[in-house]
């Protein structure tokens, strides 16, 4: 509501929870601040995930950024900054009252409720004393020693569930034999799919991701909702890096041919879109709403 275009997480809000929000807000509506808990209490807002779980649908997410990244946080978390990832990023005035992305993910509804969570960002579910399984000269972020994932699968021991980090893990998921899958399979953000590891000790693509995610959730005979993100795509523009944008696409296009051919058109709704792709037709981002076209960009301090 307050910048002329906004960015991934308040996109986001407005595209999964149909309610406009302020720049960098994630899951409220405009009375929250950035940056600001305390104005985010009274303005928390629910999502496609909330309605569809009311329904008794099966829900997943998938995305090839870190789940806790901010269009797939939009699913399930409320922050007065997308950048509330882990608690370190949390103000310190604030880690008693305002939970961390992460954390809501993990123990709130509708987060911990979500039948298939896959994509990155295992640092910030694991302490700052925890090595990475991948990638063991780099450690968690949390401060408060916790670990989401274990915690996760504690909560989850009797519901037929599996935690994965692998290609090769991750291929050995049944789906008929699973209802929750919880897999992190980068420290960060996943590698972009020219650069991908496809051996077993690597990752799956969107696409498998996809596949895997829809036969697990498909299996419910009251419906599902799965939320698919090329995440990547978005990121290769930051770099200015044509190529990989472009290959992420065909990545993209990839998943959209498997949810094609593994679902049944006539009576699932497939809507393919972009969460903020309109800064490509009117520029301008971090400035101020109502900024004139034609002049100078007043951007925000």
């Amino acid at each position: 509501m307050d910048a002329q275009v906004g960015e991934s997480s308040a996109c986001a809000t407005a595209l999964l929870c149909g309610v406009k929000a302020n720049y960098e807000t994630l899951g409220l509506d405009s009375s929250a601040k950035f940056d600001n808990c305390l104005s985010s209490k009274t303005a928390r807002v629910t999502s496609i995930v909330d309605w569809a779980q009311r329904e008794g649908k099966s829900t997943g997410m998938v995305t090839t950024t870190r789940v806790t990244h901010a269009t797939p946080a939009a699913l399930y978390a409320h922050a007065s900054s997308r950048y509330w990832e882990d608690d370190s990023k949390v103000p310190s005035a604030a880690r008693a009252s305002c939970k961390d992305i992460a954390r809501q993910l993990l123990e709130d509804e509708p987060g911990r409720n979500i039948n298939v969570i896959l994509g990155g960002g295992r640092r910030h579910f694991v302490s700052k004393v925890a090595q990475d399984p991948e990638e063991p000269e780099k450690e968690g972020r949390r401060l408060d020693g916790r670990n989401l994932i274990t915690e996760w699968t504690k909560y989850h021991q009797n519901m037929a569930a599996k935690y994965v980090y692998s290609k090769e893990q991750f291929d050995e998921i049944d789906p008929a034999r699973v209802n929750y899958l919880l897999g992190l399979f980068a420290y960060s953000h996943m590698d972009f799919d020219v650069d991908r590891n496809t051996t077993g000790t690597g990752d799956p693509s969107l696409a498998e991701m996809t596949i895997k995610a829809l036969r697990i959730l498909k299996r419910n005979p009251k419906g599902f909702f799965l939320f698919v993100e090329g995440g990547r795509i978005d990121h290769a523009h930051h770099y200015n890096n044509a190529y990989r944008a472009l290959d992420e696409t065909l990545a993209m296009e990839e998943a959209v041919r498997a949810v094609m051919e593994e679902v049944d058109l006539s009576e699932t709704l497939l809507v393919v879109t972009a969460d903020h792709s309109h800064v490509l037709t009117l520029g301008g981002l971090a400035t101020i709403r109502g900024n004139p076209i034609f002049e100078l960009s007043i951007a925000f301090n």
